[in-house]
């Protein structure tokens, strides 16, 4: 009969029979946990207590096993292409959980470096420093960086950044990518056995016109040749659109605030034209109507001088009529 090894101790082995059974084997040390042997007449059945204690045991470890599955459920895969190509699995705090070399650069660099339970900032870092030193990467080369995300979790975001932040300030000249990719694409690229940054460089590129065969996206001299052509083209096009110098929207804010502060101004002018132009009318008006009270006063008192001059001097009436008498005697 077959029985597997489920734990041991100083003088006794406890296996576990095909038919579920537990039993225990004094005397037999040279064996491991997890092994399968055969039984034979020297085993005794456990005693109930130890049946028990077994058995929690084994819930135990396997509630253990449980937990650790949980723990290591793979949030986002991250790849990272020099010329070295590596796929890396993260769990949900941006730990590693394993890394899986895309081409034979990339087993090279894993061989040297130790990476489980590492945080992906640092992994990302070491990876760049041990491609330096075997003269993968050089100045003015590119290192891309594609994250396919499968749970959100904000931590990977963030130390993504914060490796990319670090190698720019080790190494000014070298030039960083970063892509985005999704599930099917993943899959598309592990059809072609490539990571999916090459997968959509090379499509990008060939929307540009520039091509190459897709089985040679692992041959580095062709890959590397791939990228400086587009990187070229799109400088280029980045140069054509500079030249062409359309409006930005700094430009656009800028040209829009000046407008609103023009028409404001003009809004501003033109209410206090009103105001003013008003407050003349009113004081025209005041000006008119007294003009027209002096008018009719200086009227008033003409009427009264004619009326009142021929009898202002008494004497002279009577002089006037006395002569007028003397007249009419002789």
């Amino acid at each position: 009969m077959k029985a597997v090894v489920v734990q041991k101790e100083k003088n006794k082995t406890y296996v576990m029979t095909e038919k579920g059974e537990f039993k225990c084997l004094k005397n037999l040390q040279n064996v491991d946990i997890g092994e399968t042997i055969e039984l034979n007449e020297n085993f005794v059945a456990f005693k109930p207590i130890a049946k028990i204690l077994i058995a929690a045991s084994i819930l135990l470890a396997l509630i253990f096993t449980i937990i650790n599955f949980k723990s290591a459920e793979v949030y986002a895969y991250v790849y990272i292409d020099i010329n070295p190509s590596i796929e890396v699995l993260i769990d949900k705090n941006g730990k590693i959980i394993s890394a899986n070399p895309i081409n034979e650069d990339g087993k090279k660099i894993l061989k040297n470096l130790s990476y489980k339970g590492l945080d992906i900032t640092t992994f990302i870092n070491q990876t760049v420093e041990e491609s330096q030193k075997l003269g993968f990467l050089k100045e003015d080369d590119a290192v891309i960086i594609t994250t396919v995300p499968i749970k959100n979790s904000p931590i990977i975001n963030e130390q993504i950044q914060k490796a990319i932040n670090n190698i720019k300030k080790i190494n000014t000249n070298v030039q960083i990518e970063t892509l985005k990719s999704n599930e099917t694409q993943r899959e598309e690229a592990k059809k072609e056995k490539v990571s999916p940054g090459r997968l959509i460089i090379w499509q990008k590129a060939k929307e540009e016109g520039i091509e190459i065969p897709k089985d040679k996206l692992n041959n580095s001299e062709s890959f590397k040749e791939l990228q400086q052509a587009y990187t070229k083209k799109i400088k280029e096009k980045e140069i054509e659109m500079k030249n062409f110098n359309p409006p930005n929207k700094e430009d656009e804010k800028n040209y829009d605030n000046k407008n609103k502060s023009s028409n404001s101004s003009e809004i501003k002018n033109k209410s206090n034209n009103e105001k003013i132009k008003g407050e003349n009318s009113d004081n025209f008006s005041d000006f008119n109507q007294q003009k027209e009270d002096e008018s009719e006063n200086s009227s008033k008192k003409e009427s009264t001088t004619k009326v009142e001059s021929p009898y202002c001097n008494s004497k002279n009436a009577d002089k006037e009529i006395k002569d007028g008498h003397n007249e009419n005697q002789n």
